[in-house]
């Protein structure tokens, strides 16, 4: 838009536009002053880039001291992190060792296990079995088979301790577990308050790129000062307007009626109006109507240009506020962040005694597993040597048999002698008697008539009455035998 005291151009004077009336003089009065309402927007402007100012200032602080708690929180998370792997490491190592063991101790029970069955399955031969009592007691079952003969009691004592320690290690596994898990949660609440959303949000989507603070006040500077001279360029085009009016014969007439009649606008100072005008000549005049008329065709394009500068403005004001707000939430974040890492400060220690504890309940559970590993152990082994032994004992049995029937073959061969030379003897005496009988006097020996001694070879043990069936020998059968022999050699019984 020209100005007032411009001088026209050979352009302007080459289309120089027809008379001006006073109607037209008006028209252009009336759309000068409604153009100055444009000041709002220049004030705005000077708002606009004032509370932008601000706002990179403000943002550029908060995001330096957002920047360095960050990093001082990663740090820091950093060394928690190993904390929380160190204590992860020292549970998994227990939770290792104590699949070790029970790995250990469940072999260790089948084998228990298989000799409590291979005592059921061996049966008692009836040769060893104790005939029964006839009394007013109870009645005793007979026992059929060597596990008749064990004690349950400390195998089940043995079981009952193992599962309680199994119940302690598993539930303490528990306890440490949802210790570790409390804290890795914790942690990672931290490290989701830590993540530079700005930057995920940036490589994700063109939007919410970070603006450049720079260029952008330099928008807004030269955003208000174009509108700071277009509003200047009104104000001179008003001033004009006037000016055409007081050099105008009528026009100020004109100007009090339409004022009288409500067609101008309230705040139009007709009084200045009406004031003595500057001398001007008809050249000056002409000239002056000249580039008000061209100034006037211009007045909605300046004031259009106010308006979409002003829009520009609060819509970079707005990115600069929209970062701002970003920035903000991150600090809030990072201070929240702080917030929970001074609690989990608080809470260390007691992670660290949990882990401890674990750690001495783990030591102290092992050795009563091993414990209970070494009780079955011994349980099988004394089972063993059981079976062992009562496959010695058939073997000791048939070994015993043996000699007694060698013993009773011999005593009977005695016997059967003795017994010979005894009739002999008796024979022999008979004849004796018979012969000289009528010779000898009766008194002249007193055992001439007496019969040969008679012997007999006879047990010497003490045997209770009514128990010589249970405690002679028995006679097993030979597969019994057999089988004791192959099994105390090593062999599969067939």
């Amino acid at each position: 838009m020209a100005q007032s005291d411009a001088s026209s151009s050979p352009s302007q004077s080459e289309h120089a536009p027809g008379p001006v009336t006073i109607d037209t003089l008006i028209t252009y009065l009336v759309a000068a002053k409604r153009s100055l309402s444009s000041i709002h927007h220049v004030h705005r402007a000077t708002n606009v880039l004032a509370e932008a100012r601000s706002s990179v200032e403000s943002t550029a602080v908060l995001g330096a001291r957002t920047t360095y708690l960050r990093r001082s929180l990663l740090s820091q998370l950093k060394i928690l992190r190993g904390i929380q792997f160190e204590l992860e490491g020292s549970a998994n190592a227990i939770r290792v060792e104590f699949q070790a063991s029970i790995k250990e101790l469940d072999a260790a029970g089948r084998r228990l296990q298989q000799n409590i069955q291979q005592l059921k399955q061996t049966r008692i031969d009836d040769g060893f079995k104790l005939p029964p009592v006839q009394d007013e007691g109870p009645t005793v079952l007979p026992k059929t088979s060597l596990h008749d003969f064990v004690e349950e009691r400390p195998v089940e004592e043995l079981k009952d301790a193992m599962k309680e320690v199994i119940d302690n290690v598993q539930d303490n596994q528990q306890e440490i577990s949802r210790s570790i898990r409390n804290l890795e949660e914790d942690l990672q609440v931290i490290n989701e308050l830590l993540i530079d959303k700005q930057s995920s949000l940036s490589s994700a989507s063109s939007d919410f790129q970070p603006p450049n603070m720079p260029d952008l006040l330099k928008k807004l500077e030269d955003y208000a000062h174009s509108m700071a001279q277009s509003l200047e360029s009104l104000v001179n085009h008003f001033d004009l307007c006037a000016t055409a009016i007081r050099h105008t014969e009528g026009a100020g007439d004109a100007i009090v009626r339409n004022y009288q009649a409500g067609n101008l606008p309230e705040d139009v100072d007709v009084e200045k109006l009406e004031g003595p005008a500057e001398p001007m000549n008809e050249g000056e005049r002409a000239e002056m109507l000249q580039v008000l008329s061209t100034d006037a065709a211009e007045v909605d394009d300046v004031v259009m240009e106010i308006q979409e500068h002003a829009a520009e403005m609060d819509g970079h004001l707005n990115e600069i506020l929209h970062w701002k707000e970003r920035a903000d939430g991150s600090h809030e974040d990072v201070a929240t962040a702080f917030r929970h890492l001074e609690t989990i400060g608080q809470r260390l220690p007691t992670f660290l005694a949990e882990s401890a504890r674990h750690a001495s309940r783990w030591t102290e559970d092992k050795a009563r597993i091993e414990d209970g590993i070494a009780g079955m152990e011994e349980l099988c082994e004394t089972y063993d040597n059981f079976l062992h032994g009562y496959d010695r004992l058939i073997i000791e049995a048939a070994r015993r048999r043996a000699v007694k029937k060698q013993m009773e073959k011999i005593v009977d061969e005695a016997q059967a002698r003795l017994d010979a030379l005894h009739d002999d003897d008796l024979k022999e005496r008979q004849l004796f008697r018979e012969d000289q009988g009528d010779y000898l006097p009766s008194d002249i020996w007193e055992g001439l008539h007496l019969a040969p001694a008679r012997y007999g070879i006879h047990r010497i043990d003490n045997v209770r009455e009514g128990r010589e069936e249970w405690l002679s020998i028995p006679e097993l059968p030979k597969s019994t035998v057999e089988g004791a022999l192959k099994r105390l050699k090593g062999k599969p019984v067939q």
